[in-house]
């Protein structure tokens, strides 16, 4: 699918004396994976809370065109879950239906958001038993109760081990597929970026590069992007077996 859902033009992102971003354009499409990269402090969560609208662009503008600003859909980098409040993992999510009506309905969609994220038979135990996995599960299963078009989430991957990283991802994918979801995920790590987005907005700078991953995850705009990472790195990322001389 083609269609708009959130159309950004020329926008500048930052605060007073601090300019983060200058002149973005880009455009979220309907059924996309992006992926937001690039080094720590170049506006990546800044662009994402100006979608959510917890901050104003210095200059440009968001259009949302084919969606509502409601129907995105954000995860959070951590919980703000108070560590000492006993909390199940089912009222975790109930507590996102907050003003829904009590309702048989109301429970089947909170039952369905489980079945999704494969933490139904967890859905009774603490939400501090559960593993770093597990919790990320259910913070995309809290936000699935809403129905979103576009979720956004903030370094999902963070802290995660190998096998708990492969089956949040491939959540992502299976959501994307049945939900008709479209994604946005800031990660760090750029291989995950190459292996499961379809788009990618390189942030450095005070650019951005956005378009095709395989356009903008090139040699060359790495390279510019992480200044700090030698050569041979570099190489060894692209899987080039020579090596290279500092």
């Amino acid at each position: 699918m083609n269609e708009v859902l959130v159309n950004v033009e020329n926008l500048s992102l930052g605060f007073t004396g601090n300019l983060l971003v200058s002149d973005l354009n880009m455009a979220i499409n309907a059924g996309q994976f992006w992926s937001i990269v690039g080094p720590n402090g170049q506006g990546k969560s800044t662009f994402v809370k100006a979608i959510l609208g917890l901050n104003s662009p210095l200059k440009g503008k968001i259009d949302f065109l084919g969606i509502k600003q409601k129907q995105i859909g954000y995860v959070p980098q951590s919980s703000s879950v108070n560590p000492n409040l006993p909390i199940t993992a089912e009222e975790f999510v109930a507590i996102a239906t907050k003003g829904l009506p009590f309702s048989k309905a109301r429970k089947q969609k909170i039952d369905k958001v489980f079945e999704e994220v494969s933490l139904a038979d967890k859905k009774k135990r603490s939400y501090w038993t559960l593993s770093g996995g597990e919790r990320q599960r259910l913070h995309i299963a809290r936000t699935l109760v809403h129905s979103p078009s576009l979720i956004i989430l903030d370094e999902p991957d963070t802290g995660l081990d190998f096998v708990s990283m492969e089956n949040l991802l491939k959540l992502l994918q299976d959501l994307k597929e049945k939900r008709d979801l479209s994604v946005v995920m800031i990660t760090h790590n750029l291989k995950t970026a190459e292996r499961v987005s379809t788009k990618c907005a390189l942030f450095s700078k005070g650019k951005v590069i956005a378009g095709n991953t395989k356009d903008v995850l090139t040699r060359e705009n790495i390279k510019q992007a992480f200044t700090n990472v030698d050569e041979n790195t570099v190489s060894y990322w692209f899987g080039h077996e020579e090596e290279v001389d500092d």
